[in-house]
């Protein structure tokens, strides 16, 4: 079959990879000129590292299998970072159930709640119960209302904005059932798992080809090839078309009517600093802010999981938000951005200055994160779509994950199982 992939993303490479291996013939087509999608990386000290924030849990066993199989499995190593809260103007260690447990504040009564709520949703298999719940209205009455306002509340506000009240429980419990504490991470980072599939792909006769961003995508009937359109002008015939770009992108390349079920699920967008310094700014690997006033919602400082030398003896933080797309932390120019964020990064470290920067990057994304509430699967489109040729396999679809680099591969794995392609 001569297969087409939109997207060298997680779930563009995986179906390539699996497809090609398959004797098919693959051309993937990506937008921008690097590898990754949402995983891609820059560089610091010559090393690859992810332009926003990437670890893999134990739990994540189609990547690791991945990795496996790439020959990659020795370079895969796990950690166990730390975790704290800044809330009320001082960190808080947040990293152990002990830690959990003791949160300033809490009553023995409070603690008690919290842990058995968290209890709960670790026990429970399958997430679908939580459907038609809103998080924060289960954990007001599971929780209780001083750890629900405590720390519950400020993360989904400082993620979904004023769209917290709806985001669905089973989103929530998907991030806590499905977590570990150990995380892992690739030596030379997951630059090299993107980079072994592009080999491997290239290597057996497939194609990955950069800068074809698509304008359309149009197929004259069920026996007609699908036929994509580049915004270069270049155009590709091919008897099966996977496309793993966000749902909106795909609306618009499609042309599909306004009141199609592939337009309805919402996206924020995510933007998100690497700043290069020459010492430690916090103790933590992952801090969230949990402090309305905030700007941005975490500060995660990889260097606390790997060590700085890999980095030429860099210190690297992330500062990372989830926002829509009109918000003025999206639109404003990075340098006036990264200005407004320093007085809030001394509120966390009174030391820090902004001396201590010695290179940043800042990466944005338009279609970062699905807004995911109540009915949000019940507007999931499905794999197939108007054209008989044409497949989605987009993050939209990992339901109540989302998103994230396993349950990508995962999904692709099991699309392109679906259509014959493995």
């Amino acid at each position: 079959m001569n297969l087409g992939i939109i997207g060298a993303g997680a779930t563009g490479l995986t179906a390539a990879w699996d497809a090609v291996r398959a004797g098919h013939q693959v051309t993937l087509l990506e937008a921008a000129g690097e590898l990754g999608g949402l995983a891609a990386s820059l560089e610091v000290g010559g090393v690859p590292l992810e332009r926003y924030y990437h670890h893999i849990f134990r739990s994540d066993k189609a990547m690791i299998s991945l990795i496996g199989e790439l020959g990659l499995s020795d370079a895969l190593r796990f950690h166990r970072p730390t975790t704290g809260i800044y809330r009320d103007g001082r960190l808080i260690d947040f990293t152990t159930p002990l830690d959990m447990l003791r949160f300033p504040g809490f009553s023995p009564l409070d603690a008690v709640r919290f842990a058995g709520s968290s209890a709960v949703l670790k026990a429970v298999r399958g997430g679908e119960r939580y459907n038609d719940l809103t998080a924060l209205a289960w954990l007001r009455r599971r929780a209780g209302r001083r750890a629900t306002e405590a720390i519950w509340e400020p993360l989904l506000r400082g993620k979904f904005g004023d769209r917290a009240e709806q985001v669905s429980m089973a989103w929530l419990w998907a991030r806590i059932h499905c977590r570990t504490f150990e995380l892992g991470y690739v030596d030379g980072g997951f630059e090299r798992v993107y980079a072994a599939l592009r080999d491997g792909i290239e290597e057996r006769g497939g194609k990955v080809e950069f800068g074809k961003a698509v304008k359309s995508i149009r197929q004259a009937d069920d026996a007609a090839p699908a036929v994509v359109t580049c915004a270069d002008d270049s155009r590709y015939s091919f008897d099966r078309l996977i496309v793993t770009t966000p749902q909106p992108a795909f609306a618009r390349a499609a042309g599909l009517p306004a009141d199609d079920a592939v337009w309805k699920n919402q996206y924020l967008g995510a933007t998100c600093f690497v700043l290069e310094l020459d010492r430690s700014v916090i103790p933590y690997y992952w801090l969230n802010i949990n402090e309305p006033d905030f700007p941005f919602l975490a500060v995660v400082e990889h260097t606390r999981m790997i060590d700085p030398s890999v980095y030429g003896g860099r210190h690297i933080l992330y500062v990372g938000n989830y926002v829509e797309r009109e918000d003025w932390r999206f639109t404003t120019e990075p340098e006036e951005l990264l200005t407004a964020f320093l007085p809030y990064l001394r509120r966390v470290n009174p030391d820090f200055d902004a001396s201590w920067i010695k290179n940043w990057h800042f990466s944005k994304a338009g279609f970062a994160q699905p807004v995911v509430t109540p009915e949000y699967r019940s507007l999931i489109p499905g794999h197939e779509t108007p054209m008989s040729r044409v497949t989605l396999a987009t993050m939209a679809q990992i339901y109540p994950q989302d998103r994230g680099q396993s349950y990508s591969v995962e999904m692709s794995r099991r699309v392109t199982a679906s259509l014959g392609l493995r």
